[in-house]
């Protein structure tokens, strides 16, 4: 393919590098970058990384890829590893263009890690993910970038930014990548292992004293032999190789090959047969000692040297082996005289990176129409038949002809991850979904909020509410147990008397660490409900309650599990008992003149039954049923911002209210011709 023409490379640039200079160097001193690691470990501890936490324990039990490009898929290893030991959830790292090969038949939670947010690879993959409908996240160093900015506009990716305060890295990434690893693992471990494990081996002194070290054990091996060096690592090391092997690669230091060390038994050990073999790098932690010095025994003719990397945890091994494998690139680099932070860079290197591979790789699913989305939401289309999701299209048509013609009178919402995200609970409303809730009230639309939470949301929403619109706005608290006015007082409702008897059975169960407190703090009116620490023990203890529910012939009472919610109400506690009792007090009928929204609107979610009957639009998970709880996002949007878009197309009319297609992208046509 020539180099002019496609706009993946800049004509003028690729000339004025022909004609002006065959290399350019690129970056800043490498040892000057790594003089900052301290304060970069600094920086990382007074970031705040409780959102991010929260919004990672929301996939606990999920399978998730973790994408980066370049340096970034070091952090992607380190982050598979960090998350399935705190989470205990399958985790893949890939790299943007193996992800864009394996989303469409692998549909995970995806992740996605760039320091500046701008490199091709990595918007590669996140317009992928985008159009594959995934739930998706992005870490990113740098407030505003074109990663942000697709977030943004598309609603669809989750964007987390740390703005880092040193500048970017050289040629090579270094305190970018360094901070990206120490936010994943505040995120997904804790503050206090941080501080208490991590950090004393990260302290500008013992970081000094590691870098010293390493240098005098490597100086006497050097100069590396022709065939370069084979890292042979064990399994709590392959962050360091990883990483240490893109290093050297990507500045040509040396050829570098890596194995753990049973793979090495498999005859990858007959190059050092060779009259000039390469330097047999071996590491490890601790608990790998053994069987380190077992194999290199096995090898002591040869050039080896093995690094014991420090901590105590797979964890801590794998940061520390992360800033080893930085240290080790410096006394590699400056033994041959080169700089890896700033290295000539030949034109045709430049001119492979600036190409954009978004145009060049075919894929289907970008055009896809918001009905043919919903259609696949609803018959998970990655097994679902082409009949099937004709039928699911043509029903998707017929509920969108019914919401066309509908004269809205009442607008009932959940409120955690409907109102306002999961992880922004504590927080509340964003202000945009206050305006707008406000500007419907005072337009005339009765509005009601059914949720399974009491009087800690009672207190966020009469502070976030003006007082004069409080009357308006009715709430249902513990899933309809109680229904009042935001402007009267709240009252908590005594327990069903039948859960203390659920609590006493729990405490004879596997789930009997859950029942240490009374029952009466986890049971309000006809609601029980309980937070675990995955989702998969959630579902588990479902099961678990409708065997005793069975037993005790209570068929009439329900179990949803939403997350890391379990939700066991009683016969007479629904969230559709909000909507009746509500379409009662405004004299409106509850089919016809009711807009619903949810977001847990699958058969065993918590807004299940808010959503199966009438106008039930989810802003998330979806039932089976294609008569209602449809789903009409953007491809990737959901929870608050799928809401807003529904509540920014209501419009006032002398009948009620009808929903204006154009506020929900690509449904303009679509709602016009039904």
């Amino acid at each position: 393919m020539p180099l002019s023409g496609p706009k993946w490379y800049d004509d003028e640039l690729m000339k004025r590098d022909v004609a002006k200079v065959k290399r350019k160097q690129m970056g800043k001193p490498y040892s000057l970058e790594l003089d900052r690691f301290s304060h970069t470990v600094e920086w990382s501890r007074l970031q705040n990384v409780d959102k991010l936490r929260r919004y990672l324990a929301r996939w606990i039990g999920e399978p998730v890829c973790i994408v980066g490009s370049g340096g970034s898929y070091s952090a992607a290893v380190i982050g598979s590893l960090f998350r399935e030991a705190a989470h205990h959830s399958f985790t893949n790292a890939q790299t943007p263009l193996e992800f864009a090969a394996t989303v469409d038949r692998l549909g995970p939670r995806v992740l996605l890690l760039s320091a500046e947010g701008k490199n091709k690879d990595i918007l590669l993959a996140a317009q992928r993910s985008i159009d594959a409908d995934l739930p998706t996240a992005a870490l990113t160093l740098t407030p505003t970038n074109p990663l942000v900015e697709l977030a943004t506009k598309s609603q669809a990716v989750r964007a987390f930014t740390f703005p880092m305060d040193w500048g970017k890295d050289g040629y090579l990434a270094t305190n970018s990548l360094l901070a990206t690893v120490l936010l994943l693992y505040r995120a997904l471990f804790g503050d206090s292992d941080f501080d208490q494990l991590l950090a004393p081996m990260l302290h500008t002194e013992a970081l000094q004293q590691r870098r010293q070290q390493l240098s005098d054990r490597v100086t006497p091996v050097m100069p590396l032999p022709e065939r370069g060096v084979a890292i042979i690592h064990s399994a709590d090391a392959k962050p360091f190789a990883v990483d240490l092997h893109s290093k050297l690669e990507e500045v040509a230091l040396a050829p570098v090959q890596m194995t753990d060390l049973r793979q090495f038994a498999h005859g990858r050990h007959l190059q050092f047969a060779h009259p000039q073999p390469p330097l047999a790098l071996f590491a490890g932690g601790r608990e790998d000692r053994e069987l380190v010095e077992a194999t290199q025994k096995l090898l002591s003719s040869h050039r080896c040297l093995a690094i014991e990397l420090q901590g105590s945890t797979m964890q801590d091994i794998a940061v520390t082996g992360l800033v080893d494998a930085m240290f080790l690139t410096e006394v590699l680099a400056l033994a041959v005289g080169v700089d890896p932070g700033s290295p000539e860079v030949p034109a045709f290197g430049r001119a492979i990176h600036a190409l954009d591979p978004r145009p060049l790789l075919r894929h289907q699913g970008a055009n896809a129409s918001a009905v043919s989305i919903a259609a696949r939401r609803k018959v998970s289309y990655r097994v679902g038949s082409g009949d099937a999701l004709a039928h699911a299209e043509a029903a998707a048509e017929q509920f969108l002809a019914g919401l066309a013609k509908a004269h809205l009178k009442g607008l009932i919402c959940d409120f955690d991850g409907t109102l306002c995200r999961t992880e922004d609970r504590f927080e509340g409303m964003s202000t945009q979904m206050i305006d707008q809730l406000s500007t419907l009230a005072r337009q005339g639309m009765c509005i009601g909020i059914a949720t399974g939470r009491g009087d800690s949301l009672q207190k966020l929403l009469v502070s976030a509410i003006e007082p004069v619109l409080h009357e308006r706005i009715h709430v249902g608290y513990y899933s309809g147990s109680v229904l009042l006015r935001l402007d009267e007082p709240f009252v908590r409702p005594r327990p069903n008397p039948e859960f203390a008897s659920l609590w006493a059975w729990l405490q004879t169960s596997g789930y009997a660490s859950l029942c240490s407190r009374p029952v009466e703090d986890v049971a309000r009116g006809g609601q029980l409900s309980l937070r675990l620490d995955s989702p998969v023990r959630c579902r588990q203890l479902r099961e678990l309650v409708r065997t005793w529910l069975d037993d005790r012939g209570l068929r009439s009472w329900r179990v949803f599990c939403s997350g890391h919610s379990l939700d066991i109400l009683d016969a007479t506690t629904s969230k559709s008992r909000v909507v009746q009792a509500l379409a009662a007090t405004w004299g409106i009928d509850p089919l016809s003149e009711v807009l619903r929204i949810g977001d847990s609107g699958q058969e065993d979610g918590n807004d299940f039954e808010l959503l199966r009957a009438g106008h039930g639009l989810s802003c998330d998970n979806v039932s089976a049923d294609l008569r209602s709880c449809w789903n009409f996002g953007p491809p990737g949007a959901n929870q608050a911002e799928v809401a807003l878009m529904y509540l920014r197309g209501l419009i006032p009319t002398e009948h009620g209210f009808r929903l204006e297609p154009s506020s929900i992208p690509g449904l303009r046509d679509t709602m016009t011709s039904a």
